[in-house]
């Protein structure tokens, strides 16, 4: 007898084979997702940290706010609610469209100024509220 189709059993076996997978690449593609609309706030803090070390080294102190540090009042981005400066410390707080994993978390990076150098050289330490596996790599502890 030359029968046609599937046998229930080989029906079943492969839903179950594509639900093993879903469940393995949802969450991974979620993380993915995550850390996509954290890297956001690197590019926007690139100008601001320039701002704050010519700011630095024209006065010899940091700038009180986003306004002393030469840079827009309102900074954001798609997932970015704000970028603040306050005593040269940047804050960034998440908000508008990003993921409720992120919503209202925020990083901050401060500057330390390096010792012993002629013009005053900034290094900048990340802290953040952000879990560490949504971090960027660089960001990462």
């Amino acid at each position: 007898m030359n029968e046609k189709g599937f046998f229930l059993i080989e029906i079943l076996t492969v839903v179950a084979i594509i639900g093993i997978l879903a469940a393995v690449a949802i969450p991974a593609y979620t993380d993915y997702l995550i850390r996509a609309q954290v890297a956001e706030s690197i590019p926007l803090t690139i100008t601001v940290k320039k701002s704050i070390g010519d700011y630095y080294a024209y006065h010899g102190r940091f700038p009180a706010n986003n306004q002393a540090a030469g840079v827009a009042e309102q900074i954001s981005g798609n997932y970015v609610s704000k970028v603040k400066v306050t005593n040269g410390v940047i804050k960034i707080t998440f908000g508008n469209r990003s993921s409720e994993d992120i919503a209202g978390q925020t990083l901050t990076f401060q500057p330390v100024v390096k010792k012993n150098s002629l013009v005053g050289i900034l290094n900048w330490i990340g802290h953040a509220t952000v879990a560490n596996e949504h971090l960027p790599s660089s960001l990462r502890n």
